[in-house]
């Protein structure tokens, strides 16, 4: 699949990783890299965001966040340094790659692909199922 940035798509996403990562895993990955592309933040304020999006399934646990977070920086995804914190100990402080923005666009395709596989499903049922 070519997509909107003009590469094939998923070579970004690891084979399969929808099926993986999607709604039966609470979408983890997709949350981490938006809340990164606009502000670096520490893993504990990434956690409490992840409220906002609007993702099915349940909220992913600190300890899945805290994993997928570091399994993003082996794969450069995300970067992370040390901060000192205001009033506590020092924070690892995230931030998201170029090679993490590539694959946040390669996500949105793929959501998209799904949303349009499950629309014509939709307008198939419609067709034949009295609701």
């Amino acid at each position: 699949m070519t997509g909107r940035n003009g590469k094939e798509g998923f070579e970004l996403i690891e084979n399969d990783a929808f099926r993986r990562e999607g709604p039966g895993k609470r979408f983890i990955e997709p949350r981490i890299l938006f809340l990164l592309y606009g502000k670096p933040a520490h893993g504990y304020k990434i956690i409490v965001r992840m409220e906002e999006l609007p993702l099915p399934g349940p909220l992913p646990d600190t300890g899945a966040v805290y994993r997928k977070l570091r399994q993003m920086e082996g794969k450069e995804l995300v970067s992370s340094r040390w901060e000192d914190g205001d009033s506590g100990p020092k924070r690892r402080i995230y931030s998201i790659t170029a090679k993490g923005k590539l694959s946040m666009v390669t996500w949105v395709e793929a959501i998209e692909q799904r949303v349009s596989t499950l629309n014509r499903f939709i307008s198939l049922c419609d067709e034949k199922v009295v609701r």
